[in-house]
C-alpha cells in the first residue's frame, strides 16, 4: 500500500510537521510513503472550458486535461498512484490555502468517479477503440486523513474545504484534525496532543487500507471507521450546515456532501436528521455523483434549442468595454 502526503504549507510548517507525523504513523504498519508540497509546483487553474466533461461523457474517452504546460499531469499521477492520502494545509481566512482549491478544481469533474464509470460504460458497450480509455486506477477504494493547522478559531472553511477537494475521487475520510492556537512555524512540535492525534491518523489511514481488501466503490456496508470528531452531517461528519428556510421538507443541507435534511434540538444538542431514502443523494455516495452526472449530462451536453440566437445574442456584452491589464500584457 501507498501512502501519499500533500502539504499545502510552507516548508516545515505546522501542518507539515503533522503530516510527517502521520506519515511516520502509516510507516509502522508496512506503508509506503511519499510526500509532496503543493507550492513547489506550477499548477494552472481551470478554465472552464468542459473539455473534460465532453471527453469523459460525449466521447466515452479519458477525461484528461488540454492544458499541459504546468505540472498537473505530475500531481495527478501521484494521487492514481496512492492507496491512501494525508492532506495538510494551513488555515488562511478561515479555509485552507488558495493552492488547494485551484488543484481541486482541476481533479473536478475529469476525476469524477461517477463520470469516468460513465466513460468507461460506453466504451464497453459500444465496442469503442479510439481514445484513450480512464485510468483504471480511478476506481480505487482510496481512504484519507484531513490535517488543518491555524493560529486562531478562525477555521470554520478549512475542514469542509479540504474534503470538497477529495469528494470527486470518491476517498473515504476517515479522520480529520483540526489544530488551532499554533502560532510560530515549527512551535505545533510542543503539542503532544496534536502529534499524538496525527500518529495515529496515519496508522488508521493505513489499518484501513489493510482490512479493506474486497471493498468496491458502491459498498456502502463496508465504509471504513471515522475516527476523528463525529460532526452535525452523519455521512461526511462535517459541521458545516446551511439553512434554506424556504424548503419546508428539507429547510437544513449538509454543505459539504449536500444531503437534506432537518435540524432539531435533543438534549441541548443540534441534531441533524436525514431519512434513510434522502442518504442515496449525498454526495459522497457514488449514487450522488451518477445524480451529478446526469445534471451536467443535461447542461453540458445537450444542445439548447436556441443555440442558433446565441452569436447573436452574445453580442452585446462581447463589444461592452475592454479588460484593464497591466501595461506589459
Amino acid at each position: 500500500m501507498k501512502i501519499l502526503g500533500l502539504t499545502c504549507g510552507r516548508k516545515m510548517s505546522n501542518s507539515e510537521i503533522l503530516v510527517k507525523e502521520a506519515l511516520m504513523g502509516a510507516e509502522e504498519l508496512g506503508a509506503e510513503v511519499e510526500l509532496v508540497r503543493l507550492n513547489d509546483l506550477n499548477i494552472k487553474p481551470c478554465t472552464g472550458c468542459n473539455a473534460c466533461v465532453v471527453s469523459l461523457l460525449g466521447k466515452s474517452s479519458s477525461g484528461e486535461c488540454i492544458i499541459k504546460d504546468d505540472d498537473f499531469a505530475f500531481i495527478e499521477e501521484k494521487i492514481m498512484e496512492c492507496d491512501g492520502l494525508i492532506l495538510g494545509s494551513p488555515i488562511y481566512e478561515k479555509g485552507p490555502t488558495g493552492l488547494l482549491k485551484i488543484l481541486a478544481d482541476r481533479m473536478g469533474p475529469s476525476h469524477d468517479v461517477a463520470f469516468r464509470l460513465i466513460s468507461k460504460k460506453n466504451r464497453e458497450e459500444k465496442g469503442i477503440t479510439t481514445g484513450i480509455p480512464v485510468d483504471e486506477r480511478s476506481f480505487k477504494t482510496r481512504v484519507a486523513s484531513l490535517i488543518a493547522v491555524g493560529g486562531s478559531e478562525w477555521d470554520n472553511l478549512a475542514l469542509p474545504l479540504m474534503h470538497l477537494s477529495l469528494i470527486s475521487t470518491h476517498m473515504d475520510v476517515v479522520d480529520k484534525i483540526l489544530v488551532n492556537w499554533t502560532g510560530l512555524p515549527g512551535s505545533v512540535v510542543f503539542n503532544d496532543d496534536a502529534l499524538a492525534k496525527a500518529r495515529k491518523s496515519g496508522r488508521h489511514v493505513a489499518k484501513c487500507l489493510l482490512e479493506q481488501t474486497d471493498r468496491t466503490l458502491s459498498d456502502n456496508k463496508k465504509k471504513p471507521e471515522f475516527i476523528g470528531e463525529p460532526g452535525i452531517c452523519p455521512l461526511c461528519h462535517s459541521k458545516l450546515i446551511e439553512i434554506r428556510n424556504e424548503d419546508k421538507n428539507y429547510p437544513a443541507v449538509c454543505a459539504v456532501c449536500g444531503v437534506k435534511g432537518t435540524l432539531n434540538v435533543i438534549n441541548n444538542k443540534v441534531k441533524f436528521e436525514i431519512s434513510e431514502e434522502d442518504k442515496v443523494h449525498s454526495h459522497v455516495m457514488l449514487s450522488g455523483k451518477f445524480e451529478h452526472g446526469d445534471e451536467l449530462n443535461d447542461i453540458a451536453l445537450k444542445p439548447n434549442p436556441k443555440a442558433s440566437e446565441l452569436p447573436k445574442m452574445l453580442e452585446k456584452y462581447k463589444n461592452y468595454l475592454s479588460y484593464s491589464k497591466p501595461e506589459n500584457k
